[in-house]
Formats: structure tokens, C-alpha cells, sequence
């Protein structure tokens, strides 16, 4: 595509207060929109099926949402007639089940780690008594399956053993604290701030789980798309360059003084910068631990932000261990769409985008 106008160069985006939602706020902040001919506004959400409805309405134009949402629309809403796809992965990893302080004192220390720890001490446990109860933020959320993963490693049954409810993000750490939940699986820096408030432990990154399983990705409606097609591409390469910006670590630190603005995530830096700083805070002020990989962004170097059908068929196969899903979806990871997006910013030159 010799140039580029959009369609429509007003846009609003949607996302939720989590540290992976970096690469809009850059976008935003840095100006890669206005580089592509894009009028952004950022609009910030609470809960992720508040998110999916409003993007499926058409009170939005796009959003980061988690990476199976677009492979698990028929499940959670049976009957909308509209689709989400993908043509870009944002980001892989940022994810951590933490339990409470109360819960892993119980624990103590067992040799084969906490899951096994937690396995014990739910075989010592009155069968009467109530369940342990752990929180995910989607009923499809890689978090969900992240946690079902980790419980089931472990000897647990996800579906028998435990209770599993669904929180917002935001609203985990003060579950957490009243004692409604004894953990939760759930996105940067929501963890951090558990253990810094020291009410919750990090049982265990998501990365140590499932090495760079896709976290967000951008999503549209297929009849947007169809309707848009070079707006969406000009989001796209502007998100990938924000992405890019954020893969160079140096910069990491300016990220995390825009992200504790009020208007976006509203949370100290120094929570924040934990997991982009690839840090696993600890208890009672212990020196932190290293976790390489923690957040990892979509760059043209490598193949992270590509959204592929094997991708999206290798989380159908765990979104299938929570109920049936369609195998058909795969195709809603447009591979194509990221390979148009790359061509486009490998060849464009400054005054190939423009605002009609």
C-alpha cells in the first residue's frame, strides 16, 4: 500500500487499569497515533465483560482485550451476531497467582514448592468445610486457564476441590483483603500491590507457567474492520511501534511514570514498575526476585505479535477444558493482518499517512 488514508480518524480505545495496557497509553502519550493520522481517545473500563460489550455495541472502536475473548464470544454471549478478530498479539505474559498472607503462612514450606503445599493441605481439610475460594478476571481469561493449569499440576481439581468466581482486576486485591478470596490469578501490577499492601504472596508468575502464552491483543468487530480497513491498519502500526518502543528496557521507566497517572492506572510508580522491571516483590521487605520475561510486547523482530490459528487452536484446546468451544474461531487470529501491518511499516515513508 503505496499510502494510507483513514477512514475514519477519530477514534476511542478501550482498556483496563493493568500494566499491560502500556502499549495504548504510549501510543497515546508519545504521539505514534498522530504519526499514523489516528485522533485517539483512551477510555478506561473496570471489568472485561463491561469492555466486550461496549466494543460488540459500537460504543467503541477498538480495544485491548484478552488474548481467547475473540475465540470464546459464542460461549459467553450465544447469541450476538457480530465477531471479534485479532490481527495483532500486544503482548504475552504479565499474569501471577497470588495467595493470601493467611493462606501461605498455613502452607509453610514443602519441598516440591507451593502447589504442592497447597494440595496437602487441602487433603487435611474437613470435607464440610468451605471450599477455598480463588478468583479470575474472565470465565475465558488465560488467567483462568493459567490457574486451572497450576491447580491441576498439583494434584488439585480446578472443578471440585476449589471454587473459582470471577472480580474485575481492580477489585482483587480488596477482595482479598475483606477475606471473600484466599488468592486469585490476575494481570500486573494487581499482584504487587497485594504483597506491598502485604496482604497477599506470589505463589507464581504466569511465565514460569506458560512461557509467552498471549496475554491482549487489539481487537475490532469484523463489520468495523470490513468498514475501516486502512484505519485499522494505521492502529495497528501504531501499537506495534508503541509495542517496539516498550521492548527497549531503558525506556521502561519513562512507561511507568506515564502509566501512574491519575488518568490511566492511578497506582504508585513503584508498583508499577515491579513487573516491568521484571521484579517478583516479596514479603516482610525481602530483596526481590528476578523473573525474566515478565512482560513481553509484541516487536517486528520477533514473532510474539503475530496472531496465528495454530495460536488461537493451542488455547481453544485449554478453553475446551472449561466447555466446548468452536475450532472454527481460529481463523479470528488474522495472521495476515500482522504480516499487512509489518509490510506497511517496513515500506511507508512520513507522508504515507494522512486524515481525509
Amino acid at each position: 500500500m503505496s499510502s494510507l488514508q483513514a477512514e475514519k480518524p477519530n477514534l476511542k480505545l478501550l482498556y483496563l487499569r493493568l500494566t499491560d495496557s502500556a502499549p495504548l497509553i504510549i501510543a497515546h502519550e508519545l504521539g505514534f497515533f498522530e504519526r499514523y493520522g489516528l485522533r485517539v481517545e483512551l477510555q478506561r473500563e473496570t471489568s472485561w465483560a463491561t469492555l466486550r460489550d461496549k466494543l460488540i455495541g459500537g460504543a467503541a472502536d477498538a480495544a485491548s482485550i484478552l488474548a481467547p475473548m475473540p475465540l470464546t464470544l459464542e460461549q459467553t454471549l450465544p447469541h450476538c451476531d457480530e465477531q471479534l478478530l485479532s490481527g495483532l498479539i500486544l503482548s504475552c505474559n504479565g499474569n501471577a497467582i497470588t495467595l493470601s498472607h493467611s493462606l501461605y503462612e498455613v502452607l509453610g514450606n514443602h519441598p516440591e514448592g507451593t502447589g504442592a503445599a497447597l494440595k496437602a493441605h487441602l487433603d487435611k481439610r474437613d470435607t464440610a468445610a468451605k471450599p477455598l475460594t480463588f478468583a479470575s478476571v474472565y470465565p475465558f481469561a488465560s488467567h483462568t486457564l493459567q490457574l486451572r493449569h497450576w491447580l491441576s499440576s498439583a494434584g488439585i481439581n480446578p472443578d471440585g476441590d476449589v471454587r473459582i468466581v470471577v472480580l474485575p482486576p481492580e477489585q482483587m486485591v480488596d477482595h482479598l483483603r475483606r477475606g471473600d478470596i484466599d488468592g486469585f490469578c490476575v494481570g500486573e501490577p494487581w499482584n504487587t500491590l497485594a504483597v506491598q499492601e502485604e496482604i497477599g504472596v506470589i505463589a507464581t508468575p504466569s511465565n514460569t507457567l506458560m512461557p509467552t502464552m498471549p496475554e491482549k491483543v487489539l481487537a475490532v468487530t469484523r463489520s468495523w474492520h470490513e468498514a475501516n480497513p486502512a484505519t485499522h491498519l494505521a492502529l495497528r502500526a501504531a501499537l506495534l511501534e508503541a509495542c517496539a518502543w516498550l521492548c527497549d528496557r531503558s525506556q521502561r521507566r519513562d512507561a511507568v511514570a506515564i502509566l501512574a497517572r491519575p488518568e490511566y492506572l492511578d497506582l504508585p510508580a513503584a508498583t508499577i514498575a515491579a513487573s516491568l522491571d521484571d521484579e517478583l516483590v516479596a514479603p516482610g521487605g525481602q530483596t526481590p526476585s528476578k523473573n525474566p520475561g515478565w512482560h513481553v510486547f509484541a516487536n517486528p523482530t520477533t514473532e510474539h505479535g503475530r496472531p496465528t490459528e495454530k495460536k488461537a487452536r493451542e488455547l481453544l484446546a485449554l478453553c475446551n477444558e472449561i466447555a466446548p468451544t468452536d475450532d472454527n474461531s481460529a481463523e479470528l487470529f488474522r495472521s495476515d493482518l500482522y504480516q499487512q501491518t509489518l509490510d506497511f511499516i517496513r515500506h511507508k515513508t512520513p507522508h504515507q499517512t494522512r486524515t481525509v
